[in-house]
């Protein structure tokens, strides 16, 4: 057979000549170099035929399929393709061109999967599991020999640039020549006079985006094959792990967190030497400028094939990123990631400093600390440190430390080394990590705190190695950096000393010796040292990264070890008695829980938070990552809110007790609560919280009416007391509930999105299903004692009940003489923006309504508000009394808590956030498929999640994807809704466009992830 073109027509005429096999599609496939085609036969079954130009070499062919079978006899857990002999039982069958040229035929098995490239997100348990793969491999080709796998002079051997440097020209800017230039530098000058020392053998040569296949499980793909071994070489091992890595590395906000997952299941498989990490990262740089340089080249030479160019954007970009990562930092960093110290030289530094620390100079007077010290926490959890506001403004922070201080009577603080701190955890600090936004909040200096003008002494004998003024807000303001020789070795670390005065910079030479116990400087005063509270920060650095007069003092968690071995404890020179704080672990609180609390009580998440710490809309973990709060409606005003905390506190230390006393706070609070309702409620009960409100309702009702029995609608929830759970039917209609008691009558939730009546008068049909309970209890003799429902039903998924509902239902209520009772715990208190109170949305005024949680901002305040004539009817003799409901703590949190939201105008931005935030949520439904309805009003909003817009089939499993993907991006959701596939967004009041801006992106970012297609 000749070969006239090479069409799909030509590749089934080869399968079926050749292989006898039977053809049902034949499909083109891009490519490199071959030409390939996907097989599939009559019977179903799978193959790719690939037809090599006459240029390749059939030894190297030979030799590829030797590897694909030596790792298939390997069973190495994934599937790589296999040979199928031809009809002739040969490997490679050989045909002419019409040029008379050979082409070489192979048909492979098919393995079936998504490429990596098509798989979205990369998540960490990928990429180390891709690590893992790439290890396996490794391991198992060794003892491969083959002699076409010794290549010369080929274009992607990652370890001879002689290729790049004749088509650099190609490369389109100088900038872009600059960049590939310093990596061909670095190479040549580190790497190679070393390359010999390298543990060598056969590789795969290719692990990329395209080669790597993984599970059709969109949720928990696996690594299930791996194809392509057209460029198997005889190399260095290590460069497999670095073409990964180079892949790996592309398209993340932090590459070095990838290259370290990938790292970690590689070394947990196939261990690193120690020579291998150290070349690592430059044969990193090598597989893209390689990948770059190709990519300009065929652009040129082949400007429409767009498979030649796929990877050259990712590729510019993730070398500009690294080439701003020191080689050194990248080397620890992958040091750390294989489980070993990451800086080498820390041992020899802490034996010294351990050795000699007798023999070191105080660092300040000795007299000051032996008079005594006390050590700070500045801890992320610090009950010391307070509420955010309390160290976000310099001056407050510094009263605080002040304040510490004297009550101790010393002069002198202590800031730990190793700490987890809160302060670095601003807007100013944040940085976008492949999870979200991170922060650097572990501490990896030592402060001493001291009065301004504090003298400050060399601990032992250096040498001034940089220093200079970083005179921007909140940095080190005046620093030096003192260079240390370790006797008797080549070693050097260096001390910094951060926060000085700005004299003690006027007198410094570059090189100049300081002895042991000479004063270097003094503690500087604010703003001029940084504007921080007059202190010190001491750290010792053992690799200045060619960095002069500033160096990071702060790390990210995730980046802990790596950082505490560059810069080990200053402790080791100042020798202070400082001692370890046993912090309780998350697993052994999660241990303790399980074993003391209550087995009903659940977590939010798949992985439970360790909140520490929270302020405004942002909850802190013991990690210090802040975690924007988009979910907890409780501290309606924000967290932690500095007026309302200061008016429990100052309440607090004056009195508490109950109402049987005179007390001016809840008349006052009753007054100015009854302002926000309308003229005819008028009397309030106070209660602590939302359930007893409920549950005191309920009695008002049946008291004024002389009945018993309640209307509630479907997947209502007003509270976990007794009668609140049989009131409930989000409880007693769920797991665990024993339906409704035979004086609780359910009608169809007033839902027009899903529910028994979608159209436009839906609100007279649901209203006509209440008159329905209503006529049937009469003709059974019954009466009806109240009506309770929640102006928009948080648990039945944020739903909005239609036009003229409430007003019809309340009619048909009264007509019988019952009461009409609103649920306003969740909705209340200018949440829903265009109203203070979530009945207004529905032009009704009810005869009670039920306030709880916002009213006390997380303090435990509930309140039953009313009419004057359901009041009277009440108070029939029998007091009602509540030890905790009204005392004088909790009646000033209320009154503050109303003032706020006046003060700040937290309704207004209830109205305008809340509108904005509903029309961003309106353009993702446009653009996702998956979004059937978004709804709510202000910050009360919801929107469900489906799998067919047209059947409304819900989609559970992606609405708790989305939750707990959320969740890992640092953005708090919850779900609701009677089938799980509402997220609901209720945040605290103070959540800004900014807030919304970023949880719009994060939506955006996480629906186009695989799940969520639909």
């Amino acid at each position: 057979m000749i070969i006239h073109d090479f069409s799909a027509k030509t590749a089934t005429a080869i399968v079926t000549q050749f292989y006898s096999l039977e053809v049902s599609t034949c499909k083109p496939l891009v490519g490199d170099i071959d030409k390939n085609y996907f097989i599939q036969t009559s019977a179903g079954t799978s193959y790719i035929l690939k037809i090599a130009s006459p240029t390749s070499s059939l030894e190297h062919l030979k030799m590829e399929n030797a590897v694909m079978q030596y790792l298939a006899n390997k069973k190495l857990g994934i599937e790589t393709p296999i040979v199928v002999s031809n009809h002739k039982n040969e490997s490679i069958t050989i045909l002419k061109d019409t040029d008379n040229q050979f082409c070489y035929i192979r048909l492979l098995t098919w393995v079936e999967g998504r490429m990596w490239s098509s798989v979205h997100p990369i998540t960490d348990a990928i990429l180390k599991t891709m690590g893992q793969v790439c290890g396996r491999v490794a391991k198992g080709l060794e003892g491969f020999e083959h002699q076409g796998a010794h290549r010369t002079n080929f274009r992607w051997d990652n370890t001879n640039l002689d290729w790049v440097k004749t088509h650099l020209q190609y490369v389109e800017t100088t900038e872009q020549k600059e960049l590939v230039q310093y990596f061909m530098d670095l190479f040549e000058s580190d790497i190679l006079p070393i390359l010999d020392t390298l543990p060598k053998g056969v590789i795969q040569n290719d692990f990329n985006d395209n080669n790597l296949v993984l599970s059709t499980d969109l949720a928990h793909p696996k690594v299930v094959g791996l194809i392509d071994f057209g460029d198997s070489m005889y190399a260095p091992k290590i460069c497999e792990l670095a073409i990964l890595l180079a892949y790996a590395m592309m398209n993340t906000p932090d590459p070095m967190a990838s290259a370290r997952e990938v790292i970690m299941g590689y070394h947990a498989v196939y261990p690193l030497k120690e020579q291998e990490i150290e070349v690592l990262f430059s044969l990193i740089a090598n597989r893209l400028i390689i990948s770059v340089v190709n990519s300009s080249y065929n652009k040129i030479i082949e400007p429409d094939n767009e498979y030649l160019t796929i990877s050259a954007a990712p590729a510019w970009d993730l070398l500009k990123k690294i080439k701003t990562i020191h080689p050194r930092l990248a080397h620890y960093h992958f040091r750390m990631a294989c489980g070993v110290e990451a800086v080498p030289k820390n041992k020899i530094v802490t034996k010294f400093l351990k050795e000699n620390q007798a023999n070191f100079a105080s660092i300040v007077d000795e007299k000051l600390l032996q008079d005594g010290y006390k050590i700070l926490d500045l801890g992320v959890g610090s009950l010391d440190l307070g509420n955010n506001s309390e160290y976000e403004n310099p001056e407050r922070f510094h009263q605080n430390i002040s304040r510490q201080l004297v009550e101790d009577k010393v002069d002198v603080g202590i800031g730990k080394y190793n700490e987890i701190r809160p302060i670095y955890t601003t807007d100013n600090y944040l940085v976008e990590g492949n999870n979200g936004a991170q922060w650097r909040t572990v501490h990896i200096g030592l402060d001493v705190f001291a009065k301004a003008g504090t003298p400050l002494y060399a601990p032992l004998v250096g040498t001034v190695h940089s220093f200079q003024n970083n005179a921007i807000e909140l940095d080190y303001g005046p620093t030096i950096i003192l260079k240390h020789h370790i006797p008797n070795t080549n070693e050097f670390f260096y001390t910094l000393y951060g926060h000085l005065d700005l004299e003690c910079l006027e007198n410094l030479e570059i090189g100049q010796k300081i002895e042991k116990g000479q004063e270097i400087a003094r503690i500087g005063n604010m703003p001029i040292n940084g504007n921080w509270s007059p202190h010190l920060h001491f750290q010792i650095i053992l690799d200045m990264l060619d960095k002069e007069g500033n160096f990071n003092g702060v790390a990210f968690p995730t980046e802990r070890n790596l950082w505490t071995s560059l810069c080990p404890d200053p402790n080791l020179i100042l020798g202070l008695d400082i001692q370890e704080e046993n912090h309780i672990s998350s697993s052994t609180i999660l241990n303790t829980r399980k074993k003391h609390l209550g087995r009903s009580l659940s977590l939010s998440y798949q992985e439970p938070l360790h909140m520490v710490r929270a302020y405004k809309q942002y909850l802190y973990t013991s990690d210090g990552r802040r975690y924007l709060d988009t979910v907890n409606n409780v501290p309606h005003v924000g967290h932690q809110h500095p007026r309302v905390v200061k008016a429990a506190q100052r309440q607090m230390a004056v009195l508490n007790t109950n109402t049987r006393y005179l007390h001016e706070n809840i008349t006052q609070f009753a007054e100015e609560l009854c302002a926000t309702l309308p003229d005819e409620l008028s009397v309030c009960h106070f209660v602590n919280s939302g359930s007893e409100a409920n549950e005191l309702a309920i009695r008002m009702a049946r008291v004024y009416s002389g009945q018993r029995d309640l209307l509630v609608s479907e997947v209502g929830y007003h509270g976990n007391t007794n009668a609140c759970v049989d009131v409930s039917s989000y409880k007693f209609d769920g797991k665990g509930g024993q339906g409704a008691p035979d004086w609780v009558h359910v009608f169809p939730i007033p839902d027009a999105y899903r529910g028994i009546y979608r159209g436009k008068d839906a609100g007279h049909q649901y209203a006509l299903e209440v008159k329905n309970h209503i006529d049937r209890l009469e003709t059974e003799g019954k009466g009806i004692a109240g009506f309770l429902c929640e102006p928009i039903l948080s648990c039945g998924g944020q739903v909005v009940p239609p036009n003229g509902f409430f007003k019809e239902a309340y009619e048909h209520i009264r007509a019988v003489g019952g009461v009409c009772i609103a649920d306003e715990v969740q909705v209340g208190f200018g949440r829903v923006g265009k109203h203070f109170w979530g009945f207004e949305l529905h032009d009704v005024i009810p005869d009670i309504v039920v306030m709880g949680k916002p009213i006390g901002n997380g303090h435990p305040l509930g309140a039953v508000v009313t009419t004057e004539a359901v009041a009277d009817a009440f108070a029939n003799g029998m007091e009602y009394f509540n030890t905790f409901g009204g005392n004088p703590v909790s009646c000033a949190i209320g009154r503050e808590v109303l003032r706020v939201i006046q003060d700040e105008q937290l309704q207004q931005n209830a109205l305008e956030i809340g509108k904005y935030l509903k029309t961003g949520l309106g353009r993702l439904m446009q653009q996702f498929p998956i979004i059937g309805d978004v709804r709510g009003e202000g910050f009360f909003l919801g929107f469900e999640l489906v799998k067919d817009r047209q059947t409304l089939e819900p989609a559970p499993e992606q609405t708790s994807y989305l939750a707990n993907r959320m969740r890992q991006n640092g953005v708090l959701n919850s779900t609701d809704g009677l089938y799980h596939n509402v997220i609901k967004i209720k945040p605290p009041m103070c959540f800004t466009k900014d807030n919304a801006n970023y949880l719009l992106a994060k939506f955006e970012q996480i629906l186009k992830e695989d799940v969520m297609q639909v």
